[in-house]
């Protein structure tokens, strides 16, 4: 009897251990399944980052609004579009043209006067285009973009300078002296010139009672440039690290993650573009444009996508490498004797790689310290871990050994 007690109580459900067990399956679906959680939260971050990223650099960094204003010149349409604003400009302030030219003409031609008038607005027109592509016009373009945006951006910065002003409601930019340049070589007597309005030229960016949310929104774009690229790196980090048994697997995720996140940013642009012209081109003739100007001033969200699909590649790529596949054990073995030298021979060829890509500066990686920090860290660990599989896997083997076989090779095909 004590013998069927004592059996009865061993085949009763332990309520303890069940729980334990239940608890430790919950932890191993837990950690399998967070990395995965962490990367596509690190990865909506990072295809975040790339927008705010764009508008800060293409809005507020006045050397990339320079470029693309030297860019956007080069292009028949927006020269035709630019020479129409300033003649339509110069012929809308100057209240007497007519009488210029009046001054222009024999007295006995002077009633020609009106029509040689209508005929010269076109005329100017097409000489303006001429006058975009000489050198002196571009350079007056160039200093006038620059000035004007450092002025803009010094507002929304909240720092005051004298050319751009919030007085009277608005925040107002000054091209004037564009009008002048122009005038002078469409012929324009200093004394006309002399007498266009103060105001003429005058463009306004928005008014003062956006200006304050404008304000608020550059603080937090010069905020998010470093932080999202430090919070979807340490993401990123966080859920490799807590991959415990699959962290080459959760790293090669990491990259494909990036490829996705690349041609998702790609696609978004192209789709944007599509829509952003369709809703406010009504007349079809500005569509070339319209479509020029968007493609050159997202451009730059073009390269950090194919930048962040290269990065991804690279990372899957090597994560791979530190595999068990026949093509990873191969490639480590190739590499063996170049990563198994002396540490100062990888360590001067660790720094050659980071001054080609200093060099090269793929995807504006090194013009933001954080970035910069961060590749320079991602190219130090890549050849620390290549370096340590490769003193595991193959410690004999040395850039010697290399020689040497080269060495026999090369006088067996000589016999």
């Amino acid at each position: 009897m004590p013998n069927d007690v004592v059996t009865d109580e061993a085949s009763k459900p332990n309520p303890m251990s069940d729980r334990a067990a239940e608890s430790e399956t919950t932890t191993r679906d837990l950690r399998r399944r967070l990395p995965a959680f962490i990367v596509a939260v690190a990865t909506v971050l990072a295809v975040t980052s790339v927008f705010s990223t764009w508008v800060k650099v293409q809005a507020l960094e006045t050397d990339q609004w320079v470029s693309l204003s030297d860019e956007l010149l080069d292009e028949p349409r927006i020269q035709e579009a630019v020479a129409s604003f300033l003649v339509a400009e110069l012929f809308t302030q100057v209240d007497d043209v007519q009488a210029e030219v009046e001054s222009w003409l024999p007295e006995d031609l002077r009633g020609l006067a009106g029509p040689l008038t209508a005929a010269l607005r076109g005329q100017a027109t097409t000489a303006v285009e001429g006058l975009i592509g000489s050198e002196r016009f571009r350079a007056t373009w160039l200093a006038a973009n620059r000035v004007a945006h450092e002025n803009l951006v010094s507002i929304l910065r909240e720092e005051s300078r004298p050319a751009l002003s919030t007085t009277g409601g608005e925040v107002t930019l000054d091209l004037g002296e564009l009008l002048q340049v122009v005038g002078r070589d469409l012929g324009l007597s200093a004394a006309v010139l002399d007498r266009l309005p103060p105001d003429a030229g005058t463009v306004t960016i928005f008014k003062s009672d956006q200006l304050d949310a404008v304000q608020q929104t550059v603080a937090v774009l010069d905020f998010l440039s470093w932080f999202l690229t430090v919070v979807v790196a340490a993401l990123y980090a966080a859920a490799v690290y807590l991959a415990q048994g699959r962290r080459l697997v959760v790293l090669r995720n990491v990259g494909l993650s990036l490829v996705a996140g690349g041609v998702f940013v790609l696609a978004v642009r192209a789709i944007a573009i599509r829509l952003v012209l369709d809703a406010i081109v009504a007349n079809p003739g500005n569509r070339p444009i319209v479509n020029v100007t968007a493609y050159a001033a997202t451009a730059l969200i073009r390269q950090i996508a194919w930048s962040g699909i290269m990065y991804g590649v690279l990372i899957a790529g090597f994560a791979s490498l530190l595999g068990a596949h026949r093509w990873a054990t191969a490639s480590r073995r190739a590499l063996a004797p170049l990563l198994n030298g002396p540490p100062s021979a990888v360590a001067g060829g660790t720094v050659g790689i980071v001054v080609m890509l200093l060099w090269w500066s793929p995807g504006r990686a090194f013009q933001q310290w954080t970035m910069g920090l961060l590749v320079i860290a991602l190219v130090v660990v890549a050849v620390v871990a290549l370096r340590r599989a490769a003193l595991r896997d193959y410690p004999d083997v040395t850039f010697d050994d290399v020689v040497a076989s080269v060495t026999r090779r090369s006088s067996t095909s000589d016999t």
